[in-house]
């Protein structure tokens, strides 16, 4: 007597491979587009953490008695306070506000304490070069504000980098986005 052999036939077996080509052209699209979602969650990451800080930062100077403008809180790498307690730089300006890009760089890196790579530029035109090897780009554009170009999605000129805009005066972090020169 013999067994019967059982298995699949070439017709079945066209079937599965035809239903898991469809399968894979329908999901392969959503698999690569990752790296756009990796930039936008890096740089959401980084917006949330640096509010996050900032406010963190006006809370401590609440805590502390909301202490006269200039004064320095040592939990945050020594960040003097502007008069309404937001963070403006480690060096005491006497003006109570942010005053030159350096300051930008110090809140950037005080309300964050380890975070991501953050160089400077004098201005938009600058920030594609400044921007090669680093995360963010800090740029003040005038007395009281800070703008941080994130950079480490691109640095060619004519793309469409996102920025973070951050009002010494309020504390208040605006993302937004701009077109490198």
């Amino acid at each position: 007597m013999q067994g019967t052999q059982k298995g699949f036939t070439i017709v079945e077996l066209v079937v599965v491979i035809i239903l898991l080509g469809i399968l894979a052209a329908t999901a392969l699209p959503r698999f690569i587009d990752f790296d756009d979602e990796a930039h936008t969650a890096a740089f959401d990451g980084v917006s949330g953490g640096l509010q996050t800080g900032i406010s963190l930062f006006h809370a401590q100077w609440i805590a502390d008695g909301t202490p006269a403008a200039d004064t320095t809180l040592p939990e945050f790498n020594n960040l003097a306070t502007t008069g309404n307690g937001y963070p403006y730089s480690t060096t005491v300006n006497g003006g109570s506000d942010v005053a030159v890009v350096a300051d930008c760089v110090d809140v950037f890196q005080g309300v964050l304490q380890s975070g991501p790579s953050i160089g400077s530029a004098a201005n938009l035109a600058a920030v594609a070069a400044a921007g090669a090897n680093v995360d963010y780009v800090a740029v003040s554009p005038a007395v009281g504000s800070c703008v941080y170009y994130y950079t480490g999605e691109t640095t060619t000129s004519g793309d469409t980098i996102r920025t973070l805009s951050y009002a010494t005066a309020t504390g208040i972090l605006t993302p937004s986005s701009v077109a490198l020169p």
